[in-house]
C-alpha cells in the first residue's frame, strides 16, 4: 500500500497520471457528419447516412469500450452553411473526427478549416480532383472517389472494346467537365476520336431533341453522356423517345441508370455501360453478407452512396480501433487512417499516398433480370489508384 502511495505521488509531480487517458479512453467518440438532408443533395445525404449507421452498428454501436456518437448537422449542399455547421461540431459538440459532405464546393470550403483545427475529416462523397490534386491537405481523406479516378478506366475500356468515334454530351457545371476531361485523356490516349460535342445548361434544359439531333447528325458511333438525378432521368428517356437508342449505344457514369432512377427510365436505361465503384451483384463474400444484412436492416438494397457512406465511417472506426480507442493525438490518427486496409462491400479498400481510397472500379452494363433491372459486371480494373496529379502533402 506504502509503495503504491510513493507511485502515485511520483506520477502527480511528473505529470504522468493515468487518469487524463482513462477518461478520454472511456469518453463517446464523437464523430461530426455533415450531410445535406434538405435541398438538391437530400437523398444522396440521407442515403450516406445510412451507410454510415449501418458502419456503426456493425461495430457494435461502440469501439474499444468507448460508445460511437453521430452528431449530425444539415450542410444544405452550401458552402458557407457548411463552414458554420463545421465551427459549431468544432467549438461547441467537441467533434474529434468528421465525416460526410456530397458537393465538391462545400468539402473546398470546410477542409482547410478542419485540418487547421487538426480534426480528420473522411469524405463520404465530393468528388473534384482538387481535393486530391493541388489542394490535398493531410488531414483530409476521400473514400468516394475523384471524377478522374471513376471515369478515365471507362476512357481507356472503350478505346478497346466500344466503337471509336464519339459524341459527347454532359450538364454544363464543373462535375460533368470534369468527368469528360478524365474520360477524353483515357479515350484519346487510346486511339479513339471525338466527333464533337456539347454542354446543355444546369438545371434549366428539359427539351434534349436540339442537342440529340446535332449529336446524331455527326454520325458517331456511340455516345459518351454524364448527367444525373433529374437530368439523367429525361436524358435517357428523351434518348430513347427520339430514336437514338435503336442505333447509337449510350455509355456514362453510374449516373445516368442509377438504382433509384431504373424504375422510372424503363426500358430507356437498358444496355447502358458505365464505370461504377459499387453495384449490389458484386459476388465475392464480403458484399454478399453486407447486401443481405443491409436488406435487412433497411428493407431496399445498398447503392453506391449508401456504401461510400459506409466506407468513410469504416475507415474511421478501424482506425480508431487500430488506436485502441485513442484519438487525442491526432497525427496518429492521421496515420492510422493512411494505414487501413479491408476488403469490403467494394472489394479491396485503402488509402493512396495522396488520401484518395484506392479501389476497384467495375465496367457494368443495365440488363433485365426477371422483372426489373439490374447490372452485369463485364469487366474490373482492380486496385485502380487515383489518376490525379499535383499533390504535395504537407
Amino acid at each position: 500500500m506504502r509503495i503504491g502511495i510513493i507511485a502515485t505521488a511520483i506520477s502527480a509531480m511528473l505529470g504522468l497520471s493515468a487518469a487524463p487517458a482513462s477518461a478520454q479512453t472511456n469518453a463517446p467518440l464523437k464523430i461530426g457528419v455533415l450531410m445535406p438532408t434538405t435541398g438538391v443533395f437530400a437523398v444522396l445525404g440521407e442515403r450516406q447516412l445510412k451507410g454510415m449507421r449501418f458502419a456503426v452498428e456493425e461495430f457494435g454501436g461502440a469501439i474499444a469500450g468507448r460508445k460511437i456518437e453521430l452528431l449530425h448537422e444539415d450542410t444544405e449542399g452550401n458552402p458557407s452553411v457548411g463552414l458554420q455547421k463545421a465551427r459549431k461540431l468544432v467549438g461547441s459538440d467537441k467533434i474529434e473526427i468528421a465525416t460526410g459532405i456530397i458537393n465538391s464546393a462545400v468539402a473546398l470550403a470546410v477542409g482547410p478549416y478542419l485540418s487547421s483545427q487538426k480534426i480528420p475529416l473522411v469524405l463520404s462523397n465530393a468528388s473534384a480532383d482538387a481535393l486530391t490534386g493541388d489542394k490535398c491537405d493531410r488531414y483530409v481523406f476521400r473514400a468516394s472517389y475523384s471524377s478522374a479516378q471513376i471515369t478515365k478506366p471507362i476512357g481507356v475500356w472503350m478505346a478497346k472494346n466500344a466503337p471509336k468515334s464519339l459524341y459527347l454530351l454532359a450538364s454544363d457545371y464543373v462535375a460533368p467537365r470534369e468527368y469528360i476531361a478524365a474520360f477524353k485523356e483515357g479515350f484519346l490516349a487510346g486511339g479513339g476520336t471525338i466527333v464533337g460535342e456539347a454542354y446543355p445548361p444546369f438545371a434549366k434544359t428539359q427539351d434534349y431533341g436540339p442537342y440529340l439531333a446535332q449529336a446524331k447528325a455527326s454520325n458517331p458511333g456511340a455516345i459518351f453522356s454524364v448527367f444525373f438525378a433529374a437530368e439523367a432521368l429525361t436524358f435517357v428517356k428523351q434518348y430513347e423517345s427520339f430514336g437514338l437508342k435503336k442505333d447509337i449505344p449510350l455509355y456514362g457514369p453510374i449516373g445516368l441508370t442509377p438504382p433509384v432512377l431504373r424504375a422510372a427510365q424503363g426500358a430507356a436505361a437498358l444496355d447502358v455501360v458505365s464505370p461504377s465503384n459499387y453495384v449490389a451483384e458484386l459476388p465475392h463474400k464480403e458484399n454478399v453478407d453486407f447486401r443481405t444484412a443491409y436488406m435487412k436492416a433497411y428493407g431496399e438494397e445498398p447503392e453506391e452512396f449508401a456504401v461510400m457512406g459506409y466506407d468513410s465511417m469504416r475507415f474511421i472506426l478501424e482506425a480508431v480501433k487500430a488506436r485502441n480507442g485513442e484519438t487525442a493525438d491526432r497525427p496518429g490518427m492521421v496515420g492510422a487512417i493512411e494505414k487501413v486496409s479491408y476488403v469490403g462491400p467494394r472489394g479491396p479498400m485503402k488509402m493512396a499516398a495522396n488520401h484518395q481510397a484506392t479501389q476497384n472500379v467495375y465496367i457494368v452494363k443495365t440488363v433485365k433480370k426477371g422483372d426489373s433491372l439490374g447490372f452485369d459486371v463485364i469487366d474490373t480494373f482492380p486496385n485502380y489508384e487515383d489518376p490525379v496529379q499535383g499533390c504535395k502533402m504537407q
